[in-house]
């Protein structure tokens, strides 16, 4: 049965961590959630860290220990926080038995820094390399292995960063969810890592829920009447594309991948596709004992959703006055008349020896050729599905405005660095291409990806 393993208590969750362990900078704000990273570098505008790669173990299950991968010991990795325009060097040593890198997956830095084989010479085995840039945008970001993503992540190398606003909004309490699910065997270790039968096809699904690096779930706290918290959320599985929905509470989501939104909205559930991230605005309702938030996944049946809880606060104290936060709009550039056009179109095709090769304008990205586009030009990205299967399309180092999705206005605000794109359909984005250099887009189903699903865009300086 699915997730028959959902509810087994993980003697290594990190969420009390996060409770006991000081705040990283004492100017920020402490986030509930994840253990954070220390910061070596006495100069507030220096964020330093020190991270290794390396395998280490996991009590998930009662039959044995996990054995994984992990940054500095921990699932998820180390919270990292920095605010806008600080310094972010990362110490990085890979401690595995293969070669790795770190991706800033959706932070608009230099190329050289980005993470991906590509532009970077992967880290040997105990070698060590620095990553440093500027953080220029703030918002919700994670990180992760550009190099056989499919089996580093599933193994467990993942992290959380946040880059707070040089106004940071006065809440009661920060949180950051980072959602997963994982595949084990009947003994506690992971099942074998493959891009073959359905795996290749939909991408892997785990048969276990991981919240914040926890099989104990939900996750429990707890939270003060009256109050408003900001929530962080994101999508860090293989493939599976998961829905959140909040209960208890008058919410609404005030951020998307590149930041803070200028009219935040309300709804009943929404899509969480890999690699994507949502800030939300949490307030108790009055009356109410309770405030949780539920992870929903289709049915396989087609209709309706199963509802998994993944965390829960208990409301306490009286409400007093109610004082909203201030949510400062990340700047959005006004859509322009398109002054160069870019067509992606996905697709498989079976090879001779019957496995799937996914494909971006027909080719798999071994054979690609790089699409060349001139920076700061105002430029409309069309991407065709012609496949059946959705496909959560991720482009590094820039950021894009959804406009339509099939020829109807999408209405999915603000600025994004990951979207889903479902079988058939035909989806318009608009960007200007603002970072130079050579940049990866491709599908975050980690399988369709390495089976293919991938090219390079070369992005000149421009005017």
């Amino acid at each position: 049965m699915l997730f028959s393993l959902f509810l087994i208590a993980c003697d290594g969750s990190s969420q009390d961590t996060a409770d006991t362990a000081p705040a990283v900078i004492e100017t920020l704000p402490e986030v509930w959630g994840v253990a954070p990273a220390v910061d070596i570098n006495p100069d507030p505008n220096i964020v330093e860290v020190e991270l290794t790669a390396a395998p280490t173990t996991v009590n998930w299950i009662d039959a044995g220990p996990t054995e994984v991968w992990a940054y500095n010991g921990q699932i998820p990795g180390p919270l990292i926080q920095a605010r806008v325009g600080d310094t972010v060097r990362i110490h990085f040593t890979n401690g595995l038995e293969g070669k790795t890198t770190i991706h800033w997956h959706g932070l608009r830095i230099d190329n050289e820094m980005d993470g991906v084989p590509a532009v970077q010479d992967p880290v040997k085995p105990g070698e060590t390399f620095t990553y440093e840039f500027v953080v220029p945008e703030a918002g919700s970001y994670w990180y992760h292995p550009h190099v056989r993503s499919h089996f580093q992540v599933e193994m467990g190398l993942a992290g959380l960063l946040v880059v707070h606003e040089d106004e940071v909004p006065v809440v009661n309490k920060e949180r950051y969810f980072s959602w997963d699910d994982i595949r084990l065997d009947d003994d506690g270790t992971i099942s074998e890592i493959t891009v073959t039968g359905m795996d290749s096809m939909h991408g892997r699904h785990g048969n276990m829920l991981l919240n914040n690096g926890s099989t104990d779930l939900p996750l429990k706290d707890t939270i003060q009447a009256g109050a408003v918290e900001r929530w962080r959320i994101v999508n860090t599985a293989n493939a599976r594309t998961m829905f959140f929905k909040v209960k208890g509470a008058d919410w609404r989501i005030v951020g998307v991948d590149g930041g803070l939104l200028e009219e935040p909205y309300r709804t009943n559930r929404e899509r969480l596709a890999v690699g994507q991230r949502f800030d939300l605005e949490i307030i108790p309702k009055a009356g109410e004992e309770t405030v949780s938030l539920e992870m929903h996944l289709p049915k396989s049946s087609g209709f309706g959703y199963d509802k998994y809880p993944m965390f829960e606060a208990t409301v306490t104290g009286e409400a007093g006055d109610l004082e909203l936060p201030e949510w400062v709009a990340a700047e959005v550039p006004a859509i322009e008349e398109s002054e160069q056009e870019v067509l992606m179109e996905l697709n498989v095709e079976q090879t001779a020896m019957g496995a799937l090769k996914w494909t971006i304008n027909g080719e798999a990205y071994e054979d690609s050729e790089a699409i060349e586009v001139i920076g700061n030009l105002p430029t409309y990205v069309t991407i065709k599905n012609l496949s059946n299967l959705e496909h959560p399309f991720h482009l590094h180092g820039q950021f894009f405005q959804n406009v339509e999705r099939n020829h109807l206005p999408a209405e999915e605000p603000g600025l994004r660095d990951t979207v889903l794109i479902e079988g058939g359909e035909v989806l318009l984005l608009y960007t200007n291409f603002e970072n130079p250099g050579r940049w990866m887009a491709h599908c975050h189903i980690l399988e369709h990806a390495k089976a293919g699903m991938m090219t390079e865009i070369v992005v000149s300086e421009g005017e």
